[in-house]
């Protein structure tokens, strides 16, 4: 069994022959950084006649030891390992290639070789680019997909029982309250609402997400975690996979994505597009009314995390980013009457 390395750069030539079943000669770092987890690029030298590519993306634990701590609390960077292991290669949906990845038990230590999309012609960033309603529809039929595939799925009590229910953390109150005294007065009235109520009602409002039929969900969609390879959505970062109301993954991506008047104008219409999507994949899909008003539940999930985010200040992203993005979310709120149905539904 091979050691995990802990750094880019104790990644070698002979430990990535070891771990590939494929000599390699050399190994260099093309770029690496550190955030919410480490980041690298490596270039390989191979022998001739390899089928190795000659870049790799990794991924690895972060160098700040709070971080670090943080990561490893939360499961992300062993839940997204065993994604790559045992997942990646089945999922009816895009995601990057990998070619390695391995995990502790205790979360500390993980790593995964990934596909470099940039070498696959993959695009970045696309919602600004592409969006328009089909661009919606190609992620929402993507979405039903992956699923159908794990529909109320019998594997969540054997090989997949790794997949759990999203998890809680107390520090989400805490930071919501941090949010909402630093930042009420400029905000839009949905803001103090949802903030007292999220408050007040925190672990009622986890177990309101996990109503209905549960499946495989990646849990973080946002411009930042897709590619598109061609005209294919992808999709990045699974280290908050869980099993979970497919809704969470679809109010998520509309909430933050939708034009405040296209919210108005095609929101039903989207609900009722992935229901049809659903159920030609196979899976038993609840009533639109039903799936409606899980669209209404689940839109603040994504508002919880941008003010998480904006209660940190520059820390986590730039604070007019996190402006910019909770002013659209707070329209979408709005609009769908977010706060008096999870009211209604407490």
């Amino acid at each position: 069994m091979q050691t995990i390395p802990d750094h880019v750069d104790a990644i070698t030539a002979h430990w990535l022959s070891a771990v590939l079943g494929d000599s390699v000669s050399a190994v260099s770092v093309v770029d690496s950084h550190s955030g919410t987890t480490g980041r690298a690029i490596i270039e390989l030298s191979r022998e001739h006649g390899s089928q190795l590519p000659t870049r790799m993306f990794v991924k690895l634990p972060p160098t700040d030891p709070l971080q670090k701590q943080f990561v490893t609390t939360m499961g992300m960077g062993r839940r997204e390992a065993m994604f790559y292991q045992q997942l990646a290669p089945e999922v009816p949906v895009r995601v990057p290639r990998c070619y390695h990845a391995d995990c502790d038990d205790s979360g500390e230590a993980y790593i995964m070789l990934l596909e470099h999309l940039d070498d696959s012609a993959c695009t970045y960033r696309n919602a600004k680019k592409r969006y328009s309603r089909n661009y919606i529809c190609q992620v929402l039929d993507a979405f039903a997909r992956l699923h159908a595939a794990y529909w109320e799925s019998p594997r969540f009590l054997t090989d997949l029982s790794w997949v759990q229910p999203p998890t809680l953390h107390e520090v989400g109150p805490q930071l919501v309250a941090r949010a909402l005294e630093q930042h009420a007065d400029a905000m839009h009235g949905v803001f103090r609402s949802l903030a007292e109520l999220y408050i007040a009602e925190f672990e009622a409002i986890g177990s309101l997400w996990q109503v209905g039929v549960r499946t495989l969900v990646h849990g973080d969609v946002h411009d930042g975690n897709m590619f598109f390879d061609q005209d294919e959505p992808g999709f990045l970062d699974w280290a908050i996979a869980s099993r979970a109301p497919g809704m969470r993954d679809v109010a998520y991506f509309l909430a933050a994505t939708l034009k405040p008047e296209d919210q108005t104008a095609w929101g039903r219409g989207l609900i009722a597009h992935y229901r049809q999507q659903l159920l030609a994949n196979g899976a038993d899909a609840p009533s639109e009314d039903e799936l409606w008003q899980q669209y209404q539940w689940h839109a603040a999930y994504v508002w919880v995390g941008a003010t998480c985010t904006l209660a940190m200040g520059d820390e986590w992203q730039p604070l007019n980013y996190s402006l910019a993005s909770l002013k659209r979310l707070h329209t979408a709120l709005d609009s769908l009457g977010s706060v008096g149905a999870i009211r209604a539904a407490l």
